[in-house]
Parts: C-alpha cells; sequence; structure tokens
C-alpha cells in the first residue's frame, strides 16, 4: 500500500519559500529605493571630544580683576581652521585662534580665555547671563556649534564693575 498523503507537511515549504521570496524583494526594493530617491549613506562620525568650563566671578589673576572664563579642552581633539569662530550671544564673533592657547589641532589640555577685554575685546564681557558658543563655518551657508557656554552667576567683588 502506497504511503498516504499529509497535507500538513508538505504545506509548510511553499510557506517558508514564499515568506524568503518577500523578504529577498522588501530588501532589493529598499536598496533600489534609497538610490534612487537620493539617500545617501551617513557621513564620517561627528569628532567626540570634552571640555570643562572655569568661571571666575571674582576676576581673580586677570587683567583689572575682570571677570572671565576658561574653557578646557578635556579630552578628544577639534581640528580647527580659519573657519572656527567664538561667538556672544549678540551675534560678535572672533576668530578661534585669538582666544585659544595654541595654535594648531587642540587637544587634551588647551584652554580659551574669554573675558571680553583685549584680544577678545570684539565680545561681550564674561557676565551672568552671557552665551559663547564656539562655531564652525566650512561654507556655503553651513554652520554647526561645537559647543556653548553660558555664565552662570554674577560678577562679585572688584569685577561687577565691569559688567
Amino acid at each position: 500500500m502506497p504511503p498516504r498523503f499529509h497535507p500538513a507537511r508538505r504545506g509548510i515549504t511553499p510557506v517558508v519559500g514564499t515568506a524568503l521570496l518577500l523578504a529577498i524583494l522588501v530588501v532589493v526594493v529598499a536598496v533600489f529605493g534609497g538610490l534612487l530617491l537620493g539617500f545617501e549613506l551617513p557621513n564620517e562620525p561627528a569628532p567626540q571630544y570634552r571640555y570643562q568650563t572655569d568661571y571666575v566671578a571674582d576676576g581673580a589673576g586677570n587683567t583689572d580683576s575682570r571677570p572671565y572664563v576658561n574653557i578646557t579642552l578635556s579630552g578628544g581633539q577639534i581640528e580647527p581652521g580659519d573657519d572656527f569662530y567664538i561667538v556672544d550671544s549678540d551675534g560678535h564673533e572672533v576668530r578661534w585662534d585669538t582666544v585659544w592657547t595654541t595654535s594648531g589641532p587642540l587637544t587634551a589640555g588647551d584652554y580659551a580665555h574669554i573675558d571680553g577685554f583685549g584680544s577678545d575685546g570684539a565680545l561681550n564681557p564674561a557676565c551672568e547671563g552671557e552665551i559663547y558658543r564656539m562655531i564652525h563655518r566650512p561654507g556655503d551657508g553651513q554652520s554647526a556649534t561645537l559647543f556653548e557656554v553660558e555664565i552662570p552667576s554674577p560678577a562679585v567683588g572688584p569685577a561687577a564693575s565691569h559688567c
């Protein structure tokens, strides 16, 4: 006697085959659709760095006891060029190399000294509520903020007369 027909066992192969075929079709459509619509693969990852700020509200050790902020790169590296700026909350700006302690790549330990006087005199004084940003403008109207520092408290002592 011949073996009996088992419909439950025979139906599994067409279902698996159809599911695999649909999965492959979806992947192919997604790839070609992305190419046709102009989707681009992600660019290189953004540089990773860390920084810390030290606000000196009494201006100790600064010219005329002016309040100031030091921004110290504590990790990573920034490769600045002519298109990096420090910008205050009113939009005044200075090139990065007027306030940083180095003219080459910024590495851990390099810092910027900002007080709104001298080489960074175009910037607002380092007083409560003032915001400084390091901006990269590579051209073509593009702009990216690398970091932002806000002065957290009012100047004290003789430094308060500069705010």
